[in-house]
């Protein structure tokens, strides 16, 4: 299993603790990609949302000004035809010297999916999501035109003259629905979950996996994380604090921040679960925040010194999960921060561990 950390790529520099105006920032996006860089990240996640930029483009765009900094690039089927999806992910395969990777992102919320006229249900679009998946794979591998029928695809004469530099760009995968395990545990190369207590992760891993063992496959599994970090951990904890603060304020003045996904959304629904069982699980998982929001942020974090919050993320890899998507509060100023201690340290606790 490949061990990766993972960062999250904002368009503009705002976040929960300093939102800003702007939608998008091309000098933000180059400087926050080389801080990924240089910090030792593996790969960042660019998002996309039914309002948000186009992930696509802004994957090219920081490819040019990084070296080794690998995309997990946000992309939702029904949109775009798969054959051309295909060639979009092998182009940027290509220019960026085999640093691609597509994050299958099938939409929790029926209200987001409409927005750009997808009225399918959320069963029907993970269905509708393992053939696009299956097509993106022979399209970056077959050698010849193929025809194809399927259920929600059909196509004659496709090919892609263009192919990745790596054999198979990997596939990320995300929701937690039935049906999201189901067809993801047969297609993708990572399943990505969010964060919960070790007990919840291990049950959530448990099921994937054997989903998947049912299909003959083994994915890897990456979990999202918020981080605060501090030199002791006292002063953690009351970064944390001055934080909650910080936002609380920020929303009693009416600021916009962060992204609400609403009530409904299954992914507030646990976090709200797990927020009622306390402000402080497993020692150092605070939900602090998710509670004071009610689950519209979605900001539940491990909080402690580098060391501290490494051998916590170490407990998490030794129960399944080998990639980390870490991500603070304050954009760059906390990418460095990780690169200054977190990063090197975690790094140095999974190769001792095996």
């Amino acid at each position: 299993m490949a061990f990766e950390v993972v960062g999250l790529h904002f368009f503009a520099d705002s976040s929960e603790a300093h939102p800003v105006r702007g939608v998008y920032d091309p000098q933000f996006l180059r400087d926050y990609a080389v801080a990924h860089e240089e910090a030792g990240f593996d790969r960042v996640l660019v998002g996309q949302t039914a309002t948000w930029p186009d992930p696509l483009s802004t994957a090219a765009h920081i490819a040019a000004v990084t070296k080794t900094l690998k995309f997990m690039v946000a992309h939702r089927p029904g949109f775009i035809a798969p054959t051309m999806a295909a060639r979009m992910f092998a182009t940027l395969d290509r220019a960026s010297g085999g640093r691609a990777g597509v994050h299958i992102i099938t939409g929790a919320s029926d209200v987001e999916t409409q927005a750009d006229g997808d009225y399918l249900t959320k069963e029907q679009r993970y269905h509708r999501s393992r053939e696009y998946v299956e097509i993106l794979r022979r399209m970056w591998s077959s050698e010849v035109p193929f025809d194809h029928a399927g259920e929600w695809y059909r196509f004659n004469g496709a090919f892609a003259l263009v192919k990745p530099v790596q054999e198979q760009i990997p596939v990320f995968w995300a929701g937690n629905s039935d049906a999201a395990v189901q067809m993801g545990a047969q297609v993708c190369d990572v399943y990505a979950i969010g964060p919960a207590t070790l007990a919840d992760t291990r049950a959530t891993i448990a099921r994937f996996k054997q989903e998947a063992a049912l299909h003959g496959r083994d994915p890897d599994v990456s979990m999202s994380m918020r981080v605060i970090v501090a030199d002791t951990e006292d002063a953690a904890w009351e970064k944390a604090e001055r934080l909650l603060g910080t936002v609380m304020d920020h929303l009693a003045s009416g600021k916009q921040i962060g992204r609400d996904k609403g009530e409904s959304d299954p992914g507030t629904l646990a976090l709200k679960r797990q927020a009622a069982m306390g402000d402080r699980l497993d020692e150092r998982l605070w939900t602090g925040m998710t509670r004071a929001t009610e689950g519209r942020l979605h900001a539940t974090a491990l909080v402690g010194t580098p060391d501290q919050v490494a051998a916590a993320l170490e407990q998490y890899h030794a129960i399944g999960v080998n990639r980390f998507l870490l991500n603070g509060f304050y954009t760059i100023e906390d990418v460095r921060l990780f690169g200054e201690g977190l990063v090197p340290v975690l790094r140095k606790r999974i190769a001792a561990a095996g």
